[in-house]
């Protein structure tokens, strides 16, 4: 009878085991030292997935840490402040919170949009917006900013400006500025001090000038407050003085808040930035744990294999099957426990760099010490731990199945071969059954574009798992195919690489799927980010037919979806000028029944070449008063055709009015966010807008006959309606844009050139160009491209480990045979590059593997875009991909040296002598 330990170390009589006994952590101790060398890729594995995911959490914490004490500072002794729902806010309304009980000290903060220009002449702007206006600080404690250089102005005539702007335009103090006013008129200031503002969100990037008052006055048009900021008095509580204050104020329209509040919100706000880059470096932080399991897997499978006789003998004294299984599960732990504590410890130097490299690409991020709290802690051991035991399950099963008889076998090594008969049928099914499934959710999600991809991507997923479960199975006959060529080329090395690659399906498959992962995700973006180049520049193409786009810039915040008039005398200059084959004046306007709608038209005779949009359905030829074409996009959404009646509010016929109406609106932008558009709540300034609202057909009755549906036009609007038609409803007014066609054999760079001298005079018209937005598209690609192969080089960097692992583990598990081809005549050059191109067919398996997945998916979900937001067909970037098999072959080989050289230089007789 074969008896089992007790948990004292003796031996049991009844047969059972109760708990892990302390036999059984002294043997799992002593095989995790007697395998040291062997686990420590293994090891290093683990550490690279865990410091990548506990990275992540320690640059979260840290940067938002970071972020909150430098918005501390910029909302610094602020203990409640007053903002704008609606309305501005008054000086009266500052002059009754200035006499409420505990009030220390107050001040109004104006925020307003004011133009500045660079040192060409240009407006700045930062995703369409221009800059602000401030006022200067009416009490030092309660100044929103620092000042980096120089000092902030004392009279009219200085301004300071934000150091980002001074930087990227190179201003120098004591040099003269200019800035814009509301008409658009240049105004030169001279440049005293730099401002320094630090990560406030609040400005989201855009210019920012401080100036006096008179001059910000003269120049916004505004003497009314963004933000009051109070300060209360010493031993007054900042909720109870907020009470008092919105007490006094009696303003629905006016937000009072704690300043502990207000630096929440903003930190919040500039936090949002960190949370949506901290979500994609999570999942790629679990895509690198995962490939770690791969790599665990292989290793504890290959030990297992090798200590048969180890683990028989074990049995032979009394080891039941569990406490065998037991002893190995319990090494995993150890190695997975003392990994984690490495990764965790490593995560500060990634957190760091994710800080440093997220300064390259987007926010910055002030320094500030690491800040690592429990949950991160918790997450890396924990992580880290349960992969490596959850990755080493199966190999511990499987030595739990070791036979006692074993030991008595010749050979100390044995392999797991792979799935034979039934079980091979088994497999087989649950990998049909999973690339069913896989497939299913692929079909269902493509037809339904955008809101299917989710679908499509978790589809490809399953479809990657039913591989995992096919791998023993196909990646053989994968190393065969490939190999037999090298075998037929480069002679018995080679035939014996091939051999040796498919000699443990299991195993291969393991290393093949870990590399796989990385390269399949690599593949996906390369091919949705390479269509959306491809799309986006066919849109721009068919969008944007002519050379450059001239519209006026929102100097004074106005809101609207419609830019005010260019200068009346602009077209004309540009026309005199042979540089310019084309000069078309667009007028735009909101549909006064439908004002998502944009109306617009120009001159009968320059409705021709590039300017005419690509029609559909009916004929522009029909376009006369009365009648519209319309976009077919607009048209689809309101299920209208050819015939039918759009009640857009404009007059039937063309009315006898030539005069141009006007509609003041009050402008209001600027308090708590950069990038939100001028609702109610913003600054302050009162400014007619350039396009009128319409002299006819106000009251939204005036519908007009639909005869044309087109595609791509060279502007944004959705209305095409006759010059005519329009003039009578709007009035003859200077054009909002003017598309500008090159002459024949002038080049993009002279004409780029000319209109920069032409526009000297008119700071406020906005130059835009398809090349310029083709560029910045493939730059924001690029860089994507860049960040995500940054990231899923993670996981590529852990599938070397284990390629490596596995070649030194096989070096071991094969010493005996190596030293009989030695002598038999193999050189050692020979086996060392037998080993180097086992290592190559094994990457390049994993590596066409991982493309022809991630090729799949990419491709799968680029067509279901495409079929609904453009047309044609998904791009393959084929260079890329070649060059990432080509990286992951030759990384593969340099993982392969080190094994490769130990092997090769083995003494013959030591090695033979060997019982391996």
């Amino acid at each position: 009878m074969t008896e089992h330990w007790a948990d004292d170390g003796t031996l049991a009589d009844d047969g059972t085991l109760v708990g892990v006994s302390w036999p059984l952590l002294r043997l799992a101790v002593a095989g995790l030292r007697a395998h040291a060398v062997r686990l420590v890729l293994t090891a290093f594995a683990v550490v690279v997935g865990v410091s990548f995911l506990a990275g992540t959490l320690v640059y979260g914490d840290t940067a938002r840490a970071a972020f909150y004490d430098d918005l501390a500072r910029s909302a610094r002794n602020v203990d409640v402040v007053v903002e704008p729902a609606e309305t501005l806010v008054s000086a009266e309304t500052v002059d009754r919170i200035r006499a409420v009980d505990g009030v220390a000290e107050v001040d109004g903060r104006v925020i307003a949009w004011l133009g500045l220009l660079d040192r060409d002449g240009r407006l700045l702007t930062q995703q369409g917006h221009v800059g602000y206006g401030l006022s200067l600080p009416g009490t030092a404690a309660l100044a929103p900013y620092d000042v980096a250089a120089g000092r902030l102005p004392s009279a009219a005539g200085e301004v300071a400006v934000d150091k980002t702007t001074v930087a990227g335009t190179g201003f120098t103090l004591g040099a003269p500025v200019t800035l814009l006013d509301q008409a658009g008129t240049p105004h030169r200031l001279t440049l005293v001090g730099v401002l320094d503002l630090g990560v406030n969100r609040l400005f989201g990037g855009s210019p920012v000038a401080a100036l006096a008052e008179p001059d910000l006055t003269r120049l916004t048009g505004t003497q009314r407050y963004a933000q009051v900021v109070i300060r209360a008095e010493p031993g007054v509580d900042p909720q109870t003085l907020a009470s008092r204050v919105a007490q006094v104020t009696g303003d629905p329209r006016l937000v009072v808040l704690t300043g502990d509040r207000l630096r929440q919100q903003l930190a919040e706000q500039a936090g949002k930035y960190v949370d949506g880059f901290l979500a994609v470096l999570i999942g790629f932080g679990l895509v690198s744990l995962t490939v770690s399991a791969f790599v665990i897997y292989n290793t504890f499978a290959i030990l297992a294999a090798q200590r048969v006789r180890e683990l028989s003998l074990l049995r032979c004294v009394g080891a039941s099957r569990r406490q065998v299984g037991t002893s190995v599960l319990l090494e995993a732990l150890a190695l997975g426990l003392l990994a984690s504590l490495g990764g965790l410890a490593m995560s500060l130097l990634v957190g760091y760099g994710l800080i440093w490299g997220r300064e390259l690409v987007a926010t910055d991020i002030p320094l500030h010490a690491p800040v690592v709290r429990w949950p991160t802690v918790a997450v890396a051991i924990g992580f880290g731990t349960l992969v490596a035991v959850l990755a080493a399950l199966v190999p511990a099963l499987g030595a739990g199945r070791v036979p006692p008889l074993a030991a008595l076998h010749g050979s100390a090594t044995a392999e797991l071969r792979g799935s034979t008969g039934r079980r091979a049928r088994v497999r087989l099914l649950v990998a049909a059954g999973l690339a069913g499934a896989g497939l299913l959710a692929i079909m269902i999600g493509v037809p339904m574009a955008f809101p299917g991809l989710p679908l499509v991507l978790g589809g490809g997923m399953i479809v990657f798992l039913g591989a995992v479960v096919a791998a023993p199975l196909l990646v053989p006959r994968a190393v065969g195919v490939l190999g037999w060529l090298p075998a037929r080329l480069f002679g018995p090395v080679a035939r014996l690489a091939v051999v040796n690659a498919r000699r443990n399906p299991r195993r291969a498959a393991a290393t093949t799927m870990a590399l796989t992962v990385g390269v399949a995700l690599m593949s996906m973006f390369a091919v949705l980010l390479e269509t959306a180049r491809d799309q986006t520049g066919r849109e721009l193409t068919e969008n944007f037919p002519v050379d450059f786009v001239l519209d006026r810039a929102r100097v004074d915040g106005t809101p609207g979806v419609t830019r005010g008039a260019l200068p009346a005398d602009l077209a004309g200059v540009l026309r005199a000028d042979p540089a310019f084959a084309t000069v078309a004046e667009v007028r735009l306007a909101p549909a006064p029944a439908d004002p998502q709608v944009r109306v617009w038209s120009v001159p009968p005779e320059q409705l021709r070449g590039p300017i005419r949009p690509e029609v559909t359905e009916g004929d522009l030829a029909d376009l006369r008063p009365g009648t519209v074409a319309l976009d077919r996009r607009v048209a689809q959404a309101r299920n209208l055709g050819l015939g039918d009646r759009f009640p857009l509010g404009l007059p039937a016929t063309a009315s006898d009015t030539d005069t141009a109406g006007t509609s003041a609106t009050a402008s209001a932008t600027a308090t708590a966010n950069a990038t939100a558009s001028a609702t109610a709540s913003a600054t302050a300034t009162a400014n007619a807008t350039a396009v009128g609202s319409p002299t006819g057909g106000a009251d939204g009755s005036g519908s007009l006959l639909v005869v044309a549906l087109y595609d791509d036009a060279p502007t944004s609007g959705a209305a095409l309606v006759e010059w005519g038609q329009f003039t009578a409803a709007y009035g003859a007014g200077a054009p909002n844009q003017l598309l500008i066609d090159l002459a024949p054999g002038v080049g993009t760079a002279a004409g780029r050139q000319a209109l920069d001298g032409l526009l000297r005079a008119y700071p406020v018209v906005r130059l835009s160009s398809a090349a310029d937005q083709a560029d910045a598209l493939s730059a924001s690609l690029d860089e994507l491209l860049g960040i995500f192969a940054a990231l899923l080089g993670m996981s590529v960097l852990i599938a070397l480990f284990g390629i490596s692992n596995t070649l030194s583990l096989s070096v071991f598990e094969r010493t005996r045979e190596s030293a009989t081809l030695r002598a038999l005549g193999l050189s050692r050059r020979q086996l060392g590059r037998l080993l180097l191109a086992e290592a190559a067919l094994i990457a390049l398996v994993g590596a066409l593997a991982g493309i022809a997945l991630g090729v799949g998916v990419g491709w799968t979900a680029a067509l279901g875009l495409i079929s609904s937001y453009g047309h044609g067909l998904p791009v393959v970037p084929v260079g890329q991909l070649a060059l990432c098999t080509g990286l992951a072959c030759g990384a593969a080989v340099l993982a392969g040296l080190l094994p490769a050289r130990r092997a090769s230089r083995a003494p013959i007789v030591a090695a033979m002598a060997n019982e391996g």
